[in-house]
């Protein structure tokens, strides 16, 4: 296919698929390019998007080794009579408002329906802007329309306000000024520049226009509620190129695209384009393995994404409105949802907030430190939708559930943190959960539902009856008062109104183990684990469950009897008719635990049927109070 460069078709296949970067050979074997057809269209009922109109027929080349060994995958769609492609600028970007943007909006008839949010003037006291038509920095008037920058810092070095050059920069022109504008992001003076072409006059950036040496809690209160700074935004520039701050928005200044339009004659004044999606890039983009932009994405009601060349258009009810592509009928509006700022839904279903922070904890810093930084504007929605507060990440209504979380991959802990995900660990069955205070022998139980406050009846931490479920005395609950001596200390919970250490102290049900290799078969759907697994044993030899471990710990702890603490009740999947509470599948939920003197770390979690408690080694199960970090 290569060697076909006559052809005008197989050059715009070929380069489709990434040109170059296609292979050959792939471990041996020659590659080959096929193709599939197709439909695509409106879905009139967005609760069944599989069920669609077709109304544009959809080119599909696969590169492969094989059937069904696919190497590269992408969409090309043949243009249609209700859109068409456009030629571009090869050197700029076209940003006009009548041809991008504002064409889009006027279409979507209700605008504010794409987001409501609380406006930052009325959350934050020192919310500054930018004004690009001024060029300095200014206290932003009563609600106005801006837009803010979602970038990445990188390790370049630029231009921010401090609190000795902040009343500098608020005057007139001071942006303009050549000492300033020198040091100043190649990507912030890009977005200005966009900010003017769009006909807007402010501009939100994080670097300009939050003081950064601020130690007060002023500024912990601000970047706190990034999710009112981006949801509140009129639209969101994502600079999703580049490495750092100094990468610019490519396209904006002439020469600085990097990217050729895919564009080929098939005959005599006939044109083929590949339209490319602008997701086909996201896997090469440092911007989207980053964890502070992470939340910017989440609550920007409409943005303007820069990647690959091209500039592209998101909302709530559209998405893939692009400068190579126009669109004329509102009818083709994708309808496609748009995540958390859509503040309308009352959904409180866990397993959506679950998702988050699967997808948050894969993601990177440059600064440990700010691990709860990143993540605290979809804290703030977590708690005003599961109605709940935080204890280090984890719902307090909820504590057991989110406690439940498995790695699919080794560890690394950050640095600076003792335990690299937050807190791990809840009294069975919730008889009372107790944060130790570093220096200090007081305790606060996490969580105290109203209903168990007003009954003078014994309730569980969920405020149900008690339940009898173990052959001995489990009525102590109340922490042994203590102080820890050469604890770790842990990153300060920004997430709480009131943090506390890091350290669970409760009481709960102990037993024992014998780690070994697992006799059974791994048979458990989803993702791929690729830490080590293993099984554990009773006492007469029988395996009662498995988990799995990093390899780091396997060696030096297995074999080996160890320690394991009952978190909960809880199902290893669901119940096949709906009635969960009435099936059988109940399981013990169990974590395995490390002991260093006075507290106790988590390993790894499994489960094991609840008659397998007695298979515990010796001395048997007992009741027993963990600190746990």
């Amino acid at each position: 296919m290569r060697k076909k460069v006559y052809c005008p078709f197989c050059r715009l296949v070929l380069t489709a698929l990434g040109g170059s970067a296609v292979p050959s050979f792939e471990d041996g074997k020659p590659v080959s390019v096929v193709m599939s057809w197709n439909t695509d269209g409106r879905t009139p009922d967005p609760n069944q998007p599989w069920n669609q109109i077709p109304e544009i027929r959809i080119l599909m080349p696969y590169a492969q080794t094989g059937k069904d060994d696919f190497l590269v995958q992408r969409f090309f769609r043949p243009i249609n009579q209700r859109e068409s492609n456009r030629l571009c600028d090869g050197a700029k970007l076209d940003i006009d408002v009548r041809k991008l943007a504002w064409n889009v909006l006027q279409q979507i008839r209700d605008v504010s329906s794409c987001g409501r949010h609380p406006h930052p003037t009325d959350a934050i006291p020192s919310f500054r802007l930018i004004d690009v038509e001024d060029n300095c920095i200014i206290s932003a008037p009563k609600n106005p329309k801006y837009a803010a920058l979602s970038y990445l810092w990188g390790q370049a070095d630029f231009l921010k306000t401090l609190k000795r050059n902040v009343d500098t920069l608020s005057q007139p022109g001071a942006l303009m000024r050549p000492e300033f504008r020198e040091k100043m992001s190649r990507t912030v003076l890009d977005a200005m520049q966009v900010v003017r072409e769009l006909n807007l006059r402010y501009l939100w950036v994080d670097s300009l226009c939050m003081i950064q040496d601020d130690a007060t809690a002023g500024h912990a209160d601000s970047v706190s509620k990034m999710d009112i700074v981006y949801g509140a935004s009129f639209i969101t520039i994502i600079a999703a190129t580049g490495v750092d701050a100094n990468a610019g928005l490519p396209g904006v200044r002439p020469g600085t695209r990097g990217q050729r339009q895919c564009v080929e004659e098939i005959a005599p004044g006939f044109r083929l384009a590949f339209k490319e999606f602008y997701q086909n890039y996201i896997k090469d983009s440092v911007y989207y393995t980053r964890a502070w932009p992470f939340q910017e994405q989440l609550f920007t009601p409409r943005s303007l994404i820069f990647i690959g060349g091209q500039v592209a258009f998101k909302c709530s009810k559209a998405e893939q409105w692009r400068e190579d592509v126009v669109f004329e009928d509102e009818s083709i509006l994708t309808g496609t949802s748009g995540g958390l700022e859509d503040t309308s839904s009352a959904s409180n279903d866990i397993g959506e907030f679950e998702g988050l922070i699967q997808s948050y904890s894969g993601l990177s810093l440059t600064y440990d430190f700010d691990i709860y930084n990143a993540f605290a504007g979809v804290a703030n929605r977590i708690k005003s939708k599961l109605k709940v507060d935080l204890c280090h990440g984890i719902p307090d209504a909820y504590f057991d559930w989110f406690l439940l979380w498995t790695s699919l991959a080794p560890q690394v802990r950050r640095k600076g943190a003792r335990a690299g995900r937050g807190l791990a660990g809840l009294e069975s069955h919730g008889r009372g959960c107790g944060v130790v205070a570093h220096g200090s022998t007081e305790c606060v139980r996490v969580w105290n539902p109203t209903e168990q406050l007003s009954s003078s009846s014994l309730q569980n931490f969920y405020g149900g009856a008690m339940q009898t479920r173990f052959p001995f005395d489990c009525n102590r609950t109340l922490p042994t008062l203590r102080t820890l001596v050469g604890a770790p200390e842990y990153f300060k919970d920004i997430l709480n109104s009131a943090p506390r250490s890091g350290f669970l102290q409760f009481w709960t049900v102990s037993v024992t183990f014998n780690l070994g290799t697992p006799t059974s078969i791994d048979n458990t759907c989803g993702p791929t684990n690729t830490r080590s697994r293993v099984g554990f044993f009773g006492r007469d030899g029988h395996e009662v469950g498995t988990l799995f471990v990093n390899e780091s710990w396997l060696q030096g702890h297995v074999p080996g009897h160890h320690e394991f603490i009952l978190l909960c009740e809880g199902r290893d999947q669901r119940a096949k008719h709906g009635k969960s509470d009435g099936e059988d599948g109940w399981k013990y939920m169990a974590m395995l635990i490390e002991w260093h003197e006075e507290w106790a770390e988590r390993v790894s979690v499994g489960s094991i049927e609840k008659h397998d408690l007695e298979q515990s080694l010796e001395p048997g199960p007992v009741w027993k109070e963990i600190i746990l970090a």
